[in-house]
């Protein structure tokens, strides 16, 4: 497969991923087919064509990082902002691909995990010639409702259905705000931005960099890894009472 334009802003991968056990037990059968050579699936009578495919017989899931992140981490030492998200449907490997559950103790081949080892590793290579300055934050937007996890005045609870969510657990603090800037650009007031020294430090985040080479030059750059929510309608869920609520809550 030819690589994408370079030129090109914004790129989209799918990324297809094997039955499990359960749906294999049930019947279950793929139902995409890969064009061989072109970055192109089939759905029955339906083609759609992206920038990347990844899993089944297009490319190996594990050179996500590589093909379409890794370009992205470097273009951040070069002052460029990135994006990089995750957008499908509940059960399809988002939380997995992004590896938004990384802890920092086990091997996770997701991408956060790899992007900040790639960061450390860019960041030992050039310390002795460029001084470098880490900051991250971690959010949570759950029913229109900002949750900052890395305030300690906060801590993660569960529903009960495996989804964890946040509560305030001491003095109150001024609710995150939400602003957009006289040119259009969307921030987010009262946010805690943590500086890191390692690695181990980081789990999921969205990353903010700032680095100078020990001169007047100075690059600011901003790196967003994104874990969405589930993107399908109720009624192919199923979903009701509680989950439907919130499910209205998505968009």
């Amino acid at each position: 497969m030819d690589n994408p334009d370079s030129s090109q802003c914004v790129r989209v991968a799918v990324n297809i991923r094997p039955l499990v056990t359960t749906e294999l037990l049930i019947g279950c059968t793929d139902c995409i087919t890969v064009v061989p050579g072109e970055p192109q699936v089939q759905i029955g009578s339906h083609s759609f064509t992206f920038d990347y495919v990844f899993g089944s017989t297009g490319y190996p899931s594990s050179q996500i990082f590589e093909e379409c992140v890794a370009p992205i981490v470097d273009a951040l030492f070069h002052g460029y902002n990135g994006t990089v998200l995750a957008y499908g449907q509940t059960g399809s490997g988002k939380t997995y691909t992004m590896g938004t559950n990384y802890n920092g103790e086990e091997h996770n081949g997701g991408v956060i995990p790899k992007v900040v080892e790639t960061i450390f590793s860019r960041i030992a290579a050039t310390r002795d010639s460029t001084e470098f300055l880490i900051r991250v934050s971690f959010i949570e937007i759950f029913k229109e409702e900002v949750f900052d996890l890395l305030d300690p005045c906060t801590q993660t609870f569960s529903r009960g259905d495996g989804v964890s969510l946040v509560k305030p657990t001491g003095p109150a603090r001024a609710p995150i705000q939400i602003r957009e800037t006289l040119n259009g650009g969307i921030t987010l007031a009262g946010v805690t931005e943590a500086e890191v020294r390692t690695k181990e430090e980081m789990a999921s985040f969205l990353l903010r960099a700032i680095y100078g080479d020990g001169g007047d030059n100075i690059l600011r750059s901003k790196l967003l890894l994104v874990d969405l929510a589930g993107s399908e309608r109720a009624k192919r869920t199923g979903a009701d009472g509680l989950r439907f609520r919130e499910g209205n809550d998505l968009y």
